[in-house]
């Protein structure tokens, strides 16, 4: 999966748990300062993205994260890792 496609996801998902238009998702935005995440919405985006890629996630990894850029690096590293289906 290319970058590009996985901050589409990214974006898309939390753009539907925060309420927002993708669009206005930037990828440095602090999900906490900029975007008022709590720490439900954070899971639900890391459940939400398991769900799609078929991958297990880090949850701390994913809990210290602050920005889209950080969480599409994450999930990259992931499916790298992940033995093929």
């Amino acid at each position: 999966m290319t970058r590009e496609r996985v901050v589409t996801l990214l974006r898309e998902l939390l753009a539907d748990i925060v309420e927002l238009d993708p669009a206005q998702l930037g990828l440095d935005q602090d999900l906490i300062d900029d975007l008022d995440t709590d720490s439900l919405q954070r899971l639900e985006l890391m459940t939400e993205v398991e769900h799609e890629l078929g991958v297990r996630l880090d949850a701390r990894a994913w809990r210290e994260a602050r920005t889209l850029n950080e969480l599409t690096e994450l999930t990259l590293r992931r499916l790298a890792e992940a033995p093929s289906r």
